[in-house]
């Protein structure tokens, strides 16, 4: 057999597959050619196992050993590592756990792994400077209708249903979580890293969220505004659109302007 047919025929057996690879791998009187296969497959799986225990520590600690390393086996089983790096092998587990029985009945589930998943790619993204209140105090009455921001690469928006945060917040804190809470409506929360290099998180109320989402999405200020009227009055609206401003810039999570085609970083 070639090389590179036996290295393919060597993965196939590491992800499960049948390939009949033994015929061709000898065995010694201590072990058969089956079983030294075996402990390259079983060390293979361990390596899966453990990334998904780093990347989900808190839903391990939650679910406790067996049922996580039921799911861990369910995930590995049904979603093979397609990418040459362990940190991108986790990428789908909340999206099973929101969309499989029996993990989809119990919401708060995916949504916990979701929070994991927000402060790693938190931790993980590009470095940005920050914009300072200067940058908004030199953009010209007129151009404010156009003006667009850019969010800090780390930034995102969670949307929840239960009380994952609660628990997260607890397992942090290496305290008994709460029992789980769904409810009818949607809470927002954001997730982002500050130049100390610590991931910061807090809740938004409608509002806020309704504006980040906006800006986030590349709407201009004008757009914005519009979509406040839906919330606030229209004396009140450009008040409020300022002050989330304000907010986003003393929290470090805007990284650019731009405003009539000039930029700012």
């Amino acid at each position: 057999m070639e090389l590179r047919s036996l290295q393919q025929q060597f993965l196939y057996h590491l992800l499960g597959e049948s390939t009949g690879l033994e015929k061709v791998i000898e065995s010694t009187p201590m072990m058969s050619a089956r079983d030294r296969l075996n402990i390259y497959a079983n060390g293979y799986r361990m390596r899966l196992k453990e990334a998904l225990q780093t990347d989900f520590d808190k839903l391990h600690s939650y679910l406790g050993d067996a049922q996580f390393d039921a799911l861990m086996n369910r995930y590995i089983d049904t979603h093979p590592s397609h990418t040459t790096s362990l940190r991108y092998f986790s990428i789908a587990l909340a999206e099973m756990l929101a969309q499989e029985s029996p993990y989809s009945e119990h919401i708060e589930l995916a949504e916990l792994a979701k929070i994991e998943q927000a402060f790693a790619n938190s931790f993980d993204a590009g470095n940005a400077a920050c914009l300072s209140l200067e940058h908004f105090a030199s953009i010209p009455e007129q151009a404010w209708p156009s003006l667009q921001l850019t969010m800090q690469p780390s930034l995102q928006i969670i949307a929840c249903y239960s009380n994952a945060f609660a628990i997260w917040k607890a397992l942090s804190a290496g305290e008994p979580p709460p029992e789980a809470q769904h409810r009818d409506e949607v809470e927002y929360w954001v997730v982002w890293r500050r130049p100390d290099l610590i991931s910061h998180y807090r809740p938004l109320a409608f509002a806020e969220y309704t504006a980040l989402k906006s800006m986030s999405e590349g709407d201009s200020f004008a757009e914005l505004c519009e979509q406040l009227l839906d919330l606030f009055s229209e004396t009140d609206t450009p008040i409020k659109a300022i002050g989330f401003l304000q907010s986003w810039v003393q929290e470090d999570m805007l990284a650019g302007l731009d405003y009539d085609g000039i930029n700012a970083t």
